[in-house]
């Protein structure tokens, strides 16, 4: 049975998956949530907790995309994207939780306030603050300006550019401020010499633009 991701091709949880799938090799079935909705009756029957991804992979749905990619490590062990040196592992896992627990919450906050019309310079102001905080918290774990950790992918780097390409393709045009600088600014233009990494954001261009088309 096919490895069928219900995703969203701007969804940065989504691209990490997709990235770290197409890494290893491995051909993902890509498809949107049946009913049209997070919350459709049918999507919800395949994953309560009504958000994406999803992997189906014969009968066993998973839920959260760094599960997932556990999940296809484990399942998939080669070619791995998993370092063998435990320190190394553990710089990985930190670099993704990084990503998901800190610079995630703020700039998704950012995105209900794109709109000069409707926007509350509190929030947008205390939002562009913690990501301030995050990406300098980012930048000191860093290690490369190839690969976050190593010479090689790892989980870091596709939980991480996804999350990135919104800075610099919302944030930065929507409020006048770039908030990659310095050391994160080299990691996110060194990591698109990857292709996985390039293929990945460049779908999310193509999700964002029609995005764009349809609520203009």
């Amino acid at each position: 049975m096919p490895l069928k991701l219900y995703q969203s091709d701007l969804s940065p949880f989504a691209t990490r998956v997709r990235m770290f799938a197409a890494a290893k090799g491995l051909k993902l079935e890509c498809v949107s949530p049946p009913g049209g909705s997070l919350k459709s009756a049918e999507y919800l029957a395949i994953n309560p907790i009504g958000k994406i991804p999803c992997l189906d992979h014969d009968g066993v749905l998973l839920p959260e995309s760094e599960t997932i990619c556990e999940y296809l490590e484990d399942k998939f062990p080669s070619p791995t994207l998993r370092p063998v040196d435990a320190q190394v592992r553990a710089r990985v896992r930190l670099l993704s939780r990084l990503g998901d627990v800190y610079i995630a919450p703020p700039l998704f906050r950012l995105f209900g306030h794109l709109s000069p019309k409707t926007r509350d310079a509190i929030v947008v102001d205390q939002a562009l603050a913690e990501s301030e905080t995050a990406l300098g918290n980012l930048a000191h774990f860093l290690e490369g300006s190839e690969y976050a950790v190593g010479e090689r992918l790892s989980l870091a780097d596709c939980t991480l550019a996804p999350f990135l390409f919104f800075f610099a393709a919302l944030v930065a045009p929507s409020f006048g401020r770039d908030m990659l600088a310095g050391k994160v600014a080299a990691y996110y233009e060194g990591v698109q010499n990857d292709p996985h990494i390039a293929k990945g954001l460049g779908e999310m261009k193509l999700a964002l633009a029609e995005r764009r088309k349809q609520s203009a």
